[in-house]
């Protein structure tokens, strides 16, 4: 069984939650979640950085701005 995590954000216009990016483990979740809340360089990430912000387009037409709230565990 494999697990990985989604990154999830919250609108702040229309209060919806959706998953941006998907971190392969546990330890580079973590590492993510250390750099959001700490704003230390990753010094071993290859990929692109979760940010804390995000664009969302709202179901009803609106652009909202969403907050990054953590990260899923999805096992498979």
């Amino acid at each position: 069984m494999s697990k990985y995590y989604y990154a999830i954000y919250r609108c702040r216009m229309c209060g919806e939650e959706f998953a941006s990016r998907v971190i392969a483990n546990s330890e580079a979740a973590i590492e993510q979640m250390v750099h959001i809340t700490t704003k230390c360089e990753i010094k071993k990430w290859a990929g692109i950085p979760i940010s804390e912000t995000s664009m969302h387009s709202c179901a009803d037409g609106s652009f909202g701005m969403a907050d990054f709230i953590g990260f899923r565990k999805v096992e498979e």
